[in-house]
Protein backbone atom coordinates (compact mmCIF):
# COMPACT_ATOMS: atom_id res chain seq x y z
CA UNK A 1 0.00 0.00 0.00
CA UNK A 2 1.18 3.60 -1.06
CA UNK A 3 0.08 6.78 1.15
CA UNK A 4 -2.07 8.96 -0.83
CA UNK A 5 -4.19 5.17 -2.77
CA UNK A 6 -7.46 5.03 -1.84
CA UNK A 7 -6.69 1.41 0.23
CA UNK A 8 -4.19 3.42 2.44
CA UNK A 9 -6.60 6.15 3.43
CA UNK A 10 -9.41 3.32 4.13
CA UNK A 11 -6.48 1.78 6.65
CA UNK A 12 -5.56 5.34 8.46
CA UNK A 13 -9.56 5.89 8.29
CA UNK A 14 -10.28 2.60 10.15
CA UNK A 15 -7.41 3.20 12.76
CA UNK A 16 -8.55 6.67 14.13
CA UNK A 17 -12.49 5.76 13.94
CA UNK A 18 -13.04 1.67 14.45
CA UNK A 19 -9.70 0.44 15.35
CA UNK A 20 -9.02 3.27 18.70
CA UNK A 21 -9.24 0.30 21.24
CA UNK A 22 -6.58 -2.71 22.24
CA UNK A 23 -6.22 -5.32 19.91
CA UNK A 24 -4.35 -8.61 19.62
CA UNK A 25 -3.42 -9.09 15.79
CA UNK A 26 -2.43 -11.84 13.91
CA UNK A 27 0.73 -11.70 11.54
CA UNK A 28 2.26 -14.49 9.34
CA UNK A 29 4.88 -13.82 6.62
CA UNK A 30 3.98 -15.69 4.21
CA UNK A 31 7.09 -15.23 2.18
CA UNK A 32 9.71 -16.20 5.06
CA UNK A 33 10.15 -20.12 5.90
CA UNK A 34 11.70 -19.07 8.85
CA UNK A 35 9.20 -18.16 11.96
CA UNK A 36 11.62 -17.98 14.29
CA UNK A 37 12.46 -14.25 12.41
CA UNK A 38 10.60 -11.35 13.52
CA UNK A 39 10.61 -8.36 11.04
CA UNK A 40 12.16 -5.12 12.09
CA UNK A 41 8.23 -3.31 12.19
CA UNK A 42 6.81 -5.96 14.46
CA UNK A 43 10.28 -6.21 16.77
CA UNK A 44 9.10 -3.20 18.27
CA UNK A 45 5.73 -4.30 19.95
CA UNK A 46 7.11 -7.80 21.42
CA UNK A 47 5.45 -10.20 19.36
CA UNK A 48 4.33 -13.48 20.82
CA UNK A 49 5.62 -16.15 18.15
CA UNK A 50 3.53 -19.31 18.21
CA UNK A 51 4.95 -22.42 15.93
CA UNK A 52 2.17 -24.84 15.67
CA UNK A 53 2.89 -28.39 15.95
CA UNK A 54 0.55 -31.62 15.67
CA UNK A 55 -1.19 -33.24 18.54
CA UNK A 56 -0.70 -36.72 17.35
CA UNK A 57 -3.79 -39.11 19.08
CA UNK A 58 -3.55 -42.93 18.57
CA UNK A 59 -7.00 -44.04 18.09
CA UNK A 60 -6.88 -48.21 19.26
CA UNK A 61 -9.33 -50.46 17.82
CA UNK A 62 -11.40 -47.82 16.13
CA UNK A 63 -15.14 -49.06 14.67
CA UNK A 64 -14.32 -48.15 10.76
CA UNK A 65 -17.96 -47.45 9.04
CA UNK A 66 -18.04 -49.26 5.78
CA UNK A 67 -16.99 -46.73 2.74
CA UNK A 68 -20.34 -47.41 0.59
CA UNK A 69 -19.34 -46.42 -3.55
CA UNK A 70 -21.31 -44.00 -4.99
CA UNK A 71 -21.65 -45.01 -7.76
CA UNK A 72 -23.66 -48.63 -7.01
CA UNK A 73 -26.35 -48.71 -9.24
CA UNK A 74 -28.50 -49.57 -6.54
CA UNK A 75 -28.41 -46.34 -4.31
CA UNK A 76 -31.35 -43.79 -5.06
CA UNK A 77 -29.90 -40.23 -4.35
CA UNK A 78 -31.29 -40.29 -0.74
CA UNK A 79 -29.87 -43.46 0.36
CA UNK A 80 -26.54 -41.83 -1.43
CA UNK A 81 -27.51 -38.70 0.48
CA UNK A 82 -28.04 -40.87 4.28
CA UNK A 83 -24.91 -43.09 3.55
CA UNK A 84 -22.78 -39.45 2.95
CA UNK A 85 -24.47 -37.91 6.50
CA UNK A 86 -23.62 -40.82 8.67
CA UNK A 87 -20.10 -41.43 7.04
CA UNK A 88 -19.70 -37.50 8.18
CA UNK A 89 -21.11 -38.24 11.41
CA UNK A 90 -18.23 -41.07 12.02
CA UNK A 91 -15.11 -38.49 11.01
CA UNK A 92 -16.39 -35.96 13.31
CA UNK A 93 -16.71 -38.29 16.02
CA UNK A 94 -12.89 -39.57 15.22
CA UNK A 95 -11.22 -35.94 14.94
CA UNK A 96 -12.97 -35.05 17.99
CA UNK A 97 -11.93 -38.38 19.80
CA UNK A 98 -14.68 -39.33 20.90
CA UNK A 99 -14.95 -43.15 22.54
CA UNK A 100 -18.32 -43.56 20.69
CA UNK A 101 -16.38 -45.01 17.95
CA UNK A 102 -13.98 -47.20 19.82
CA UNK A 103 -14.66 -51.31 20.35
CA UNK A 104 -15.68 -51.70 23.54
CA UNK A 105 -17.87 -48.52 24.43
CA UNK A 106 -20.56 -49.06 26.54
CA UNK A 107 -22.36 -46.23 26.44
CA UNK A 108 -26.29 -46.16 27.34
CA UNK A 109 -28.12 -45.52 24.60
CA UNK A 110 -30.20 -43.19 26.22
CA UNK A 111 -27.47 -40.83 26.39
CA UNK A 112 -25.82 -40.56 22.61
CA UNK A 113 -27.82 -41.86 19.89
CA UNK A 114 -24.60 -42.62 17.44
CA UNK A 115 -24.49 -46.43 16.79
CA UNK A 116 -21.69 -47.72 15.12
CA UNK A 117 -22.81 -49.96 12.25
CA UNK A 118 -22.73 -53.77 12.48
CA UNK A 119 -20.52 -54.07 10.11
CA UNK A 120 -17.77 -51.67 11.10
CA UNK A 121 -14.39 -53.48 11.63
CA UNK A 122 -11.63 -52.24 14.02
CA UNK A 123 -8.82 -50.57 12.80
CA UNK A 124 -5.70 -48.60 14.67
CA UNK A 125 -5.90 -45.03 13.40
CA UNK A 126 -3.89 -41.95 14.08
CA UNK A 127 -5.16 -38.52 14.52
CA UNK A 128 -2.86 -35.80 13.85
CA UNK A 129 -4.55 -32.70 14.69
CA UNK A 130 -3.08 -28.52 14.41
CA UNK A 131 -4.73 -25.95 16.16
CA UNK A 132 -3.93 -22.64 14.86
CA UNK A 133 -3.50 -20.01 11.75
CA UNK A 134 -2.91 -22.38 8.57
CA UNK A 135 -1.70 -21.09 5.52
CA UNK A 136 -3.02 -22.50 2.23
CA UNK A 137 0.61 -23.95 1.35
CA UNK A 138 0.87 -25.78 4.56
CA UNK A 139 -2.44 -26.88 4.42
CA UNK A 140 -1.47 -28.62 0.45
CA UNK A 141 1.12 -30.05 2.02
CA UNK A 142 -0.81 -31.99 4.97
CA UNK A 143 -3.15 -33.16 1.83
CA UNK A 144 -0.29 -34.24 -0.41
CA UNK A 145 1.34 -36.14 2.47
CA UNK A 146 -2.03 -38.03 3.18
CA UNK A 147 -2.24 -38.84 -0.41
CA UNK A 148 1.27 -40.16 -0.81
CA UNK A 149 0.64 -42.09 2.49
CA UNK A 150 -2.46 -43.51 1.41
CA UNK A 151 -1.83 -45.03 -1.61
CA UNK A 152 -3.83 -48.41 -3.00
CA UNK A 153 -7.20 -49.82 -2.87
CA UNK A 154 -7.20 -50.11 0.99
CA UNK A 155 -5.39 -46.73 1.64
CA UNK A 156 -7.89 -43.76 2.72
CA UNK A 157 -7.48 -40.80 5.02
CA UNK A 158 -10.03 -37.87 6.28
CA UNK A 159 -8.45 -33.89 6.47
CA UNK A 160 -10.55 -31.29 8.13
CA UNK A 161 -10.55 -28.09 8.48
CA UNK A 162 -12.20 -24.97 10.22
CA UNK A 163 -12.06 -21.12 9.24
CA UNK A 164 -12.43 -18.67 11.36
CA UNK A 165 -15.81 -17.51 9.95
CA UNK A 166 -17.00 -21.26 11.72
CA UNK A 167 -17.07 -22.41 8.17
CA UNK A 168 -16.44 -26.17 7.91
CA UNK A 169 -14.62 -28.52 5.61
CA UNK A 170 -13.97 -32.08 5.39
CA UNK A 171 -12.32 -34.15 2.31
CA UNK A 172 -12.12 -38.05 2.65
CA UNK A 173 -10.27 -39.76 0.10
CA UNK A 174 -11.00 -43.78 -0.12
CA UNK A 175 -9.24 -45.54 -2.92
CA UNK A 176 -10.06 -43.80 -5.86
CA UNK A 177 -12.85 -41.69 -4.43
CA UNK A 178 -12.90 -38.05 -3.34
CA UNK A 179 -15.75 -36.83 -1.31
CA UNK A 180 -16.49 -33.50 0.03
CA UNK A 181 -18.12 -31.88 2.67
CA UNK A 182 -18.72 -27.99 3.14
CA UNK A 183 -20.52 -26.73 6.20
CA UNK A 184 -21.22 -23.86 8.68
CA UNK A 185 -22.24 -22.98 12.30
Amino acid sequence: MLPGKKAFDRIIWAFKNVLNASLAWLFYDLRSPNLETVPNALAAHSPTIKTIKPDVTPLRNALLPTFKSQQADDNDEESQRDDATELLEWLSLAMARSPRILSGDSLDPYLCRYRPAETSTPANLTLFQWHGFAPAAFVQKILLAATKASVGDEGWFALGGAAFSGEGYMILRDGGEVRTWKYSD
